[in-house]
Order: C-alpha cells, then structure tokens, then sequence
C-alpha cells in the first residue's frame, strides 16, 4: 500500500519531525519506506498523515450505558452503574464492545486497552474488528482473579494482546493485589488499578491502610516499569516521585474525571517534569460520553494551562506525544507510536477540512482544532479499515 503526496506526514520521531509532499509505503503490517517513491498509490495531497492514536483506558462493554446516568457525581454514579452493569449479558457485552471499538476506529484510535468482563468475548470482537488491543478482566476477588488468569492463559493473538488488572484498592483485597502483582511479573505483562479518583478514596484509604494511596501500593511493590495507574488525581509530590523512580506509567481521563467531580486535576505538570511516562483515556462512554481521543487532547492542554494560570504549562506537541508514543509506551506495546521505516503501520489520515484551516501550525491544529470528524482513513496492523469516513468491511 503506497500513499501519495500526503500533504503532511506527522512522524513522532525523535526529533519529532513533519515531513510535507512525500509518500509512505507499507508492506505487510510494517511502514517500508518514507520519502519519494515511484508507483500510484492513495492520494494524500489534501490530507495529514500521522500515527493512529492510543487510547490508554476505557470500558467499551459499557458502551449501551452511554448518556443513562449524566450529571451524577462519581460514588453515587458507580452505585447506580453497578445494577445496571449485572444486567449485561455476554453477549451485550461483546455488542457493545464491537460499537465502542467501531466509534473510536471512526474518530481515529488504532489501539485501545479495554477492561471489563466477559474478555473472551471482547478478544472475538477486537480480532474481528482488525483492532490493535490490550484487554483485560478487572479483578475483585478470588473467583475473578482466577477468571482473569485463566483468559490470559488462552490468548494467541498477535494483535491483541493481555493485561490484568486490579479494580481498585478500595474494591480488592490486599491478598488479591499481591497475586495480581506476582503474576504480572512472573508472565511479564501489564498490570493495572484505578487509584486517586476522589478526595474520599484517599480519606479512606489513608485511614484503613496508615499510607496514601501511591505509598500503599509501592509498599506492596505494585508500582513498576509494567503498572499503570489510571487517575492519580488526589496524590502529593512524594506520590508522584514514587511513580518517577520505579517507572510506573499513568493514564490522564480528563474529561471523564471532570465529568464525573472527581474535584481536583491530576497533576500532569508535575508528572512531566518528573519524566513519567503520561498516556491518554477516554474512561468508557458512560462517563465521558465519546471515544473521541481529539477531544480529550484538546481538553487537556486546556485543563492544565486554565488550573495552572500557564498558558504554557503544557504544549501541543506534549500532549500529541500523550495520544502517539508514550500510550504505547504505557501499554508497553514497541513498534508503535510513530511512523517510521520498520514501525507497525497504524495510520490515519485526517481531512483537512474548513476547522483546520489555514495551517500556521500542523500540530497545534491537529491538537487544538482538529475532531473526531477530520478522520478520513485508519490502517490498523498494515490493513485499512476505514476509507473516506467509511468501514471497508461489514462491521457488526
């Protein structure tokens, strides 16, 4: 597959550069060649070119909940979503799996970790769709610990791959998270929790446990180069240079976490000056409502420079950075991020439409004016899912 002429190629390379009239070849699942190539291809004149983006945390069993319970802060909204999650079926669950991943295809995500239940169920959707992955099945108790070793035992994919993940320090026993935490090391894979939410978990936890929260969780030796925490709203500077010297990666879901009251801002500024490692989540639907990763890059740049009074207390290209490279650095997945000769080939294209014009400067378009709508073309593993806005194949 060539593409031609792409007006702007956005590489995410170390040196972060934008290349402008030149063409891409891939072959197989891999980015072959970047530069003048001979030979007719996709025409990309009139189109930016750049690397599919990565969402770092959703629910997409969820996605049938989306827009049920809005304007509920975050405790009374899990009690409410708790009644309303025992009713899905497996089977609804992989529906609504499949829709979650066609929205967020649609608006220009490549690769998506997703955690719910029923994982086998969602592993089919995600290998049908052709979607890059990472998927797990949250973990409480016994019984689900053992559900979540058993499906990672049975995953064979080259394109989805598993995780385990820990719901919560306030929703799983100490006993839970320590097997959790041996086993990801043991298998070396990805390892998860939801930790500083809210304001009362932090309470609470400082009160169960005698640590905060981040403290807790290095002392049982859950923080490392393959955890990621997702929220980390209510931390200290002390948390944050925990997460800093073991290597621990963090997802930012800003626009859920506003959403849903969670009454701070995470502190991402600090984060990068520590140099930890920041993806970006959309949470699932029911809390957001959309799986569209442009809005949730343009939300946080502004977020940050509004609590910050900075107008440059975060950049564009930061927060590109957050939806390219450091989500698959987060998810751990190599190869993936950026477009370069011998990266996997996840691309999209965007359109460059009236709300991105004129162009004084690609990546803060892209960040700033750039939606879910721009999407014109998604190459996910070396294959193309989505033509003109349009799935290539039947998706249900």
């Amino acid at each position: 597959m060539l593409l031609k002429n792409c007006k702007y190629i956005i590489t995410q390379n170390n040196k972060r550069q934008v290349l402008q009239n030149k063409d891409l070849l891939i072959e197989g699942s891999t980015i072959k060649k970047i530069g003048k190539i001979q030979g007719k291809g996709i025409d990309c004149s009139k189109k930016i070119v750049m690397p599919g983006l990565i969402n770092t945390h959703t629910h997409l069993g969820m996605h049938s909940l989306k827009g049920m319970k809005d304007d509920v802060e975050l405790f009374d909204w899990l009690k409410w979503i708790s009644k309303e999650e025992a009713k899905l079926t497996p089977k609804k669950v992989k529906e609504n799996t499949i829709a979650g991943i066609n929205e967020a295809v649609k608006f220009g995500t490549t690769t998506i970790y997703d955690s719910y239940k029923n994982a086998e169920g969602r592993a089919e959707a995600f290998e049908k769709s052709g979607v890059r992955g990472v998927i797990s099945s949250t973990t409480k108790d016994e019984k689900t610990f053992k559900k979540s070793v058993a499906f990672l035992k049975s995953m064979k994919s080259n394109l989805v791959r598993g995780a385990i993940a820990v719901h919560s320090i306030y929703d799983c026993p100490e006993e839970i998270i320590q097997k959790t935490i041996e086993y990801s090391n043991k298998e070396k894979i990805l390892r998860r929790v939801h930790i500083g939410e809210t304001r009362k978990e932090r309470a609470d936890i400082l009160a169960k446990k005698g640590k905060l929260a981040i403290e807790y969780l290095d002392s049982l030796g859950f923080l490392a180069e393959n955890s990621l925490l997702v929220h980390c709203i209510w931390i200290t500077k002390g948390e944050i240079k925990r997460i800093a010297k073991t290597g621990t990666k963090v997802s930012h879901n800003p626009v859920s976490n506003m959403k849903l009251a969670s009454g701070g801002v995470m502190p991402l500024v600090e984060m990068l000056q520590e140099n930890i490692t920041v993806g970006l989540g959309t949470d699932s639907v029911a809390s957001n409502n959309n799986l569209d990763l442009f809005e949730e890059m343009k939300t946080a740049a502004l977020l940050h420079k509004h609590h910050k009074w900075d107008a440059g207390a975060v950049t564009a290209q930061q927060i590109l950075d957050m939806a390219t490279i450091n989500g698959a650095k987060c998810l751990g997945i190599e190869k993936t991020g950026s477009l370069e000769e011998g990266m996997n080939a996840d691309i999209i294209t965007l359109n460059l439409s009236e709300n991105l014009m004129p162009v004084n400067n690609i990546i803060s378009a892209i960040v700033y004016s750039a939606n879910g709508f721009n999407v014109s073309d998604s190459i996910i593993n070396g294959k193309q899912i989505l033509e003109n806005g349009l799935f290539i194949n039947k998706r249900s």
